[in-house]
């Protein structure tokens, strides 16, 4: 349970370009929490921009803009399942290998 808790920790530093020691990050503030509480609707607002790129200038770019935050909304989702406080309410990283290679089937 420690290995996926580190694990998505590393992948929420990733994709969010922050540490968990970040200055923001104080107190009963974390990282974690800061990405639960943008997800799912403002979770763009916590991605790494350049992960995004939302240049968005033809249709073709809005398309793959769009599929790229879904890829990564359902990669977030992995991460929070995986963050839980409770070390029981974990996903086993059989299970986030699984979710990972099924969002890897969507590219």
């Amino acid at each position: 349970k420690a290995d996926v808790y580190s694990y998505v920790i590393l992948l929420l530093e990733m994709f969010t370009r922050r540490k968990p020691t970040d200055e923001q990050f104080d107190g009963d503030f974390s990282l974690r929490q800061w990405v639960a509480e943008a997800f799912p609707v403002t979770i763009s607002d916590v991605i790494d921009s350049h992960l995004l790129n939302e240049s968005n200038n033809t249709a073709t770019e809005r398309s793959a803009a769009t599929a790229r935050k879904e890829l990564l909304v359902m990669i977030m989702e992995i991460g929070l399942s995986c963050s839980r406080e409770s070390p029981n309410e974990r996903m086993k990283m059989k299970e986030v290998v699984a979710g990972l290679r099924r969002i890897r089937q969507k590219t």
